[in-house]
């Protein structure tokens, strides 16, 4: 059964990301998950649904300079059933998983921050219904979920898994075949907005 303590080795990319209010250069709608390889972000619409790979997924605590192009530090968990205690008061807690995002590609979201992980704390009793070890959820965005601080606020997405189905091809080692979802839709550009999603955590 699925299970999730809520109390770097990090991954190669290309990573998936949730952005509550929008990237700087409008590139990316505010209340969008995106995949960023390189240089280049691609909004992607997970209401259409992606495979996580929840036997992939790694729980800990990163801290960030916020400079471009410097890597995050991260502090991994034992496994997503323990949760080591905070590293320090500038350290957020944050997921790391593989996922199936349509047309044969696959994303790691990597990510910290209080919508993150109230997202995948509010999915946890959905992935423990887990039906059998080789089945992993398909989950899709249906909504947002506003959230407010002492000092800031941030938007969170709302994740809820339409079925179970058997491991995509995408998510097998060494086979990078697609599997039975629509590609991801581009999502329409917003104005600039700031990129720090998570004023407090």
């Amino acid at each position: 059964m699925f299970a999730l303590d809520t109390g770097s080795d990090g991954a190669s990319g290309p990573f998936m990301a949730w952005s509550a209010r929008g990237s700087q250069d409008g590139e990316i709608s505010p209340k969008t998950f995106y995949v960023r390889d390189g240089g280049n972000k691609t909004p992607i619409d997970v209401s259409k649904g992606v495979v996580l790979d929840i036997t992939s997924m790694k729980t800990g605590w990163q801290r960030s300079e916020g400079i471009a192009g410097v890597a995050p530090e991260w502090k991994w968990n034992p496994s997503p059933a323990q949760m080591m205690p905070s590293p320090g008061d500038d350290w957020k807690k944050g997921i790391s998983v593989k996922v199936a995002i349509g047309g044969g590609n696959v994303a790691t979201w990597e990510q910290a921050g209080a919508a993150t992980w109230q997202a995948i704390v509010k999915l946890v009793p959905e992935l423990q219904k887990q039906p059998a070890p080789n089945m992993l959820p398909l989950v899709k965005l249906v909504g947002t979920d506003a959230m407010q601080f002492k000092r800031g606020s941030t938007i969170a997405p709302v994740l809820e898994v339409a079925k179970w189905i058997e491991r995509p091809d995408a998510l097998k080692d060494g086979n990078v075949a697609g599997f039975a979802i629509e590609p991801a839709a581009p999502a329409p550009k917003a104005a600039p907005a700031p990129v720090d999603d998570d004023l407090e955590f």
